[in-house]
């Protein structure tokens, strides 16, 4: 296994995760699936990213899960956004994810993401059964097929950021983080607003993207004494934030941003940046660190236990480093002869994965690199009683001279 490790290292610490496209091949940003709706008694089409598993020698990790309302605009985007923030050169600003598009099918956009009936918008007041389809049928399924984790994030745009804030104030149990890029809140007559149960979101974080929709002259202070219908939106979101200002629960983890560059169609794309940012503002950590030999390993590792306790507190989950990061790097400090550096990873490891053979296996290839054959065959043998390999078995073999 260790040339395979080696190899690992080498192509994680090159901080380089793109790879050239074999010639006529098209670029795949996640795989179409699928699911019967008995609720909305339709098909659902779904757009699925999904992070690889790096090797089958490492342990699988769970990932939050992204979903985001009018998928089929915004999957591509937040994909790559995404895969920038988490995976480009060694970025650690966002979790790895999986993301969970939900296209619209047909004209039923206007049905599903409107949680009450207003006679101005035909077809609509079908936002309880779509959340209904959520909560019953899409997230158990996604749940059952992919690794998800139990921290989930709705996204919408529009009718979608209606819907996403809707689902906080009022189903508070599905998700724990909510963006909202300029929300309709002033639809059916600002229904939203006259019983807003903002005490549900106890808990929570949500954001709040606002675009530039005034008319000429108007600011976000002047327009709030603007009576044309033109206001109406601009005026209702900000009125919503004012109630957050005033009643919101301490507890919720909100921010209310207004875009002057951004008008209604160009603000999701940062918005998804900004919100999501920070949704995992304490995500990132100083990953040049691991690479610095300079640094203490006993400091190191303090930092690092410190950081992933934090994530998990935040969070509301357990979370941990990735076996096959951490490993790789526990690698490029032993073939540099970096010993306590190469320790602290394969330790950490161990701790983060005890029931798992590979951090056992690496263990027993440190201290064979130092000479401690006794400490090496007690790893060799650990490894090999949770997982057989011939690999460990062949290295045990030759360091007790069979």
């Amino acid at each position: 296994m260790k040339n395979i490790l080696l190899f690992f290292c080498l192509i994680t610490t090159s901080a380089l995760m793109a790879q050239t496209p074999a010639p006529n091949k098209l670029v795949s940003f996640g795989q179409p699936d699928s699911l019967y709706s008995s609720i909305l008694k339709e098909n659902r089409p779904l757009w699925i990213f999904s992070p690889p598993l790096d090797t089958p020698y490492f342990s699988a990790a769970q990932y939050p899960v992204l979903f985001i309302m009018d998928g089929d605009a915004y999957f591509p985007y937040l994909v790559s956004l995404m895969q920038q923030l988490a995976f480009v050169n060694g970025n650690t600003a966002l979790p790895k994810m999986i993301i969970v598009g939900i296209p619209n099918t047909g004209n039923n956009r206007t049905r599903d993401l409107t949680p009450t009936t207003d006679t101005a918008f035909p077809g609509s007041g079908g936002g309880a059964q779509f959340t209904a389809f959520l909560e019953k049928e899409l997230i158990p399924y996604i749940n059952k097929k992919y690794p998800a984790a139990p921290y989930r994030v709705i996204i919408g745009h529009s009718l979608g950021g209606l819907m996403a804030t809707d689902m906080m104030l009022h189903h508070p149990h599905l998700f724990n983080a909510y963006l909202a890029s300029d929300p309709s809140l002033f639809f059916n007559s600002k229904a939203i607003m006259k019983d807003p149960h903002l005490k549900n979101a106890t808990g929570k974080k949500y954001y709040m993207a606002i675009a530039h929709t005034m008319r000429e002259g108007l600011d976000t202070s002047d327009v709030r004494k603007d009576t044309e219908a033109s206001s109406t939106h601009i005026n209702t979101i900000l009125s919503f934030m004012d109630l957050l200002k005033s009643r919101a629960p301490g507890s919720l983890a909100w921010k209310a941003k207004y875009y002057d560059d951004d008008d209604h169609g160009s603000l999701p794309s940062i918005a998804l940046y900004d919100g999501l940012r920070f949704f995992f503002k304490n995500f990132r950590f100083p990953t040049y660190l691991y690479r610095d030999a300079s640094c203490p390993a006993d400091s190191l590792k303090q930092l690092i236990t410190e950081h992933f306790d934090l994530l998990s507190k935040d969070l509301g989950y357990d979370v941990k480093p990735e076996e096959a990061w951490f490993n790789g790097l526990g690698y490029m400090h032993l073939q540099q002869k970096h010993f306590e550096q190469a320790k602290l990873f394969f330790g950490l490891n161990v701790h983060y994965f005890p029931g798992r053979s590979n951090p056992y296996d690496s263990m027993g290839d440190y201290y064979q690199a130092i000479n401690d054959s006794a400490h090496a065959i007690e790893y060799y043998k650990k490894a090999l009683s949770i997982y057989f390999s011939t690999d460990t078995n062949d290295k045990l073999k030759k360091l007790q001279g069979r």
